[in-house]
């Protein structure tokens, strides 16, 4: 269970993106071998890929493996790196969830919108966001707290 929790993003995720794949390959063949296209597909494949996407970011978060320009903090002594990098990673943090503060205020709007094609609620298109930024938030955390433990002990990453 716990290796499963500690690749949850990379399990989830490849998961919904082979079911996107699937659902995206089943709209190609209806449309071109049947001449009849699947009507949900397309809806089914963004809500999908919405998913994928946010899982994707949380996963990168995590490994801290997301796109950083460190050209010019590189430059500057140890003391004045960490200091940017604290700023950073409190800033990310602040952006987040304000991210997840408000999607929990757009996701109770889209109660009674439906995703016609597919006959559900729009809510389950957007309360990815308010769970997923929970999720990023967490694994910043948790990365920053592993981190802070490793210069503890006298560890350099």
């Amino acid at each position: 269970m716990k290796k499963f929790l500690n690749n949850f993003e990379e399990i989830v995720g490849g998961s919904l993106f082979i079911a996107m794949f699937i659902v995206l390959v089943a709209q190609i063949f209806a449309r071109e071998f049947f001449s009849s296209p699947l009507v949900w597909s397309e809806e089914l494949a963004q809500l999908i890929f919405i998913y994928v996407g946010l899982l994707g970011v949380s996963a990168c978060i995590k490994d801290n493996s997301h796109v950083s320009i460190d050209f010019f903090v590189l430059k500057f002594p140890p003391v004045l790196q960490k200091i940017i990098n604290i700023f950073i990673q409190v800033l990310i943090l602040a952006c987040v969830a304000l991210i997840f503060f408000i999607s929990i205020r757009i996701t109770g709007r889209q109660v009674p919108i439906d995703i016609v094609s597919l006959k559900i609620s729009s809510v389950y298109k957007y309360i990815a966001l308010p769970i997923l930024s929970s999720l990023i938030i967490y694994r910043l955390l948790e990365r920053n707290y592993l981190a802070w433990k490793r210069r503890e002990r006298g560890v350099e990453q």
